[in-house]
C-alpha cells in the first residue's frame, strides 16, 4: 500500500510539473493590438499583431533541430468555423490551418516590451471580402516555438477586455 501511495505521489508531482511547465509563458503574453487588412487583388487576409511580454523573462525561440534555419517564434491563426468557411484551408493535416502566404516576427519578446508580428493567409476565390474582414477576429492567435504552442489567445475576447 505504501509503495502504491509513493508511486501515486510521484506521478501527481510529475503531472503538476508538466502542466506548470507547459503553460508558464501563456499568462505572460498579451495581445495589445491586432489590425486586419484584406488585399483584394491577391485574395489575402493579413494580420498585424502587437504582443507584449508582461513577464520578467525574455521569450524567444528555443526550438533546436538539425537544420540551418531556425525560425524562432511564429504566429498563426486557428480559425473558427465562420472564418474557416471563407479561407483556403490546408489539406493533409490534423490541424485546422488556413493556407499560409507569408509572415514575419521580431523573434524575441523582451520583458515589459511589445513586439510586432504579421501573418498572411489565402482567401477562397469568389468570396465576399467584406465578410472576410468582418469575421477576421473569429479565431485564436497561436504563438509557436518550433512544434510547441506556447500561447493561445482568442482574438476577439482579448481585445474586448481592454
Amino acid at each position: 500500500m505504501k509503495k502504491v501511495l509513493k508511486v501515486s505521489i510521484v506521478l501527481l508531482m510529475c503531472l503538476s510539473l508538466f502542466f506548470t511547465m507547459g503553460f508558464v509563458k501563456k499568462g505572460e503574453l498579451v495581445l495589445t493590438n491586432v489590425e486586419t487588412t484584406v488585399i483584394k487583388s491577391e485574395h489575402i487576409l493579413r494580420y498585424d499583431f502587437r504582443i507584449k511580454n508582461t513577464g520578467s523573462q525574455r521569450i524567444f525561440g528555443t526550438f533546436d533541430y538539425p537544420g540551418h534555419h531556425s525560425y524562432g517564434l511564429e504566429v498563426t491563426v486557428r480559425p473558427y468555423d465562420k472564418l474557416a468557411s471563407l479561407m483556403e484551408i490546408q489539406q493533409n493535416t490534423v490541424f485546422r490551418k488556413m493556407q499560409f502566404r507569408g509572415g514575419s516576427s521580431e523573434g524575441i519578446l523582451e520583458p515589459g516590451k511589445e513586439a510586432s508580428f504579421h501573418a498572411e493567409f489565402q482567401i477562397k476565390e469568389n468570396v465576399d471580402v467584406g465578410k472576410v474582414k468582418s469575421t477576421s477576429l473569429e479565431g485564436v492567435l497561436l504563438i509557436i516555438d518550433g512544434t510547441k504552442v506556447i500561447a493561445e489567445i482568442p482574438l476577439a475576447d482579448s481585445l474586448n477586455k481592454k
